[in-house]
């Protein structure tokens, strides 16, 4: 499994926050990772519950499922780093597509699992995560190494997180007025977007956009409901 050196021993006992909306996935977790060397510590289903059981339990290794249902990832990213808490974070996505795996990684997770990831693998990840080490699914090493090779960073980091949700949207084709009922705006404001968009990221139309999106594997598949499953996972204008 790609992985970077690591950069200090693991701990004797690493401690796990188990974080998903779903009671029935937390306890298959929980199973997963019984073994010496690893304690569950504690386990949260929403995003209160993870700051909270943070600051309470002093994890070493955060393990958020990436759907879980009430946080937006980003948002909740953003929420730790300003709680000051040590605590690194290995991102499980058990549902599938992975567009948002870079721009996860970018904002400082230490290891993201793809859905086809094994137990070995999970507890392989925790392992080099706890010792100072990233670690990714075998299907993500090769983007991410072109993606953050030679320091420097993607274009869309520019780019606000309702401003990358757009750009994903549009980028797939899917029409103004849905992209607005879907993120709870107007059209007029989806249009103010897609024109940031095009000046950070230097395009000149919606052909840019859309191959952009394609290119930088950022293109939304699947249905409608999709589209909203995916917005509640990453919309930061919710909240916390």
């Amino acid at each position: 499994m790609p992985s970077t050196a690591p950069l200090h021993p693991a701990p004797a006992v690493i401690k796990l926050l188990i974080a998903d909306d779903r009671l029935v996935v937390r306890e298959g977790l929980k199973r997963i990772v019984t073994e010496p060397g690893l304690k569950v510590v504690g386990e949260a289903a929403t995003a209160d519950e993870v700051l909270e059981r943070a600051r309470a339990t002093d994890p070493d290794i955060l393990v958020l499922d990436l759907f879980l249902g009430e946080p937006k990832i980003f948002g909740l990213m953003r929420e730790m780093k300003r709680g000051h808490l040590r605590c690194r974070v290995l991102v499980l996505n058990v549902q599938g597509e992975d567009p948002d795996a870079l721009r996860i990684l970018g904002m400082g997770a230490a290891g993201y699992l793809s859905k086809d990831y094994t137990r070995r693998q999970l507890i392989e990840g925790i392992r080099n995560v706890a010792r100072g080490a990233s670690y990714v699914s075998p299907s993500l090493a090769a983007a991410v190494i072109t993606r953050f090779s030679g320091g420097k960073r993607p274009r869309d980091a520019a780019l606000s997180d309702r401003e990358y949700q757009v750009l994903r949207l549009f980028g797939s084709g899917i029409p103004f007025k849905q992209i607005a009922a879907d993120l709870g705006v107007s059209p007029k404001t989806v249009s103010t977007y897609r024109s940031r968009i095009l000046g950070k990221l230097k395009l000149k139309g919606n052909a840019d956009i859309i191959r952009y999106a394609i290119e930088h594997r950022l293109v939304v598949t699947g249905t409608k409901a999709a589209s909203r499953r995916r917005k509640s996972t990453t919309d930061p204008s919710a909240g916390l």
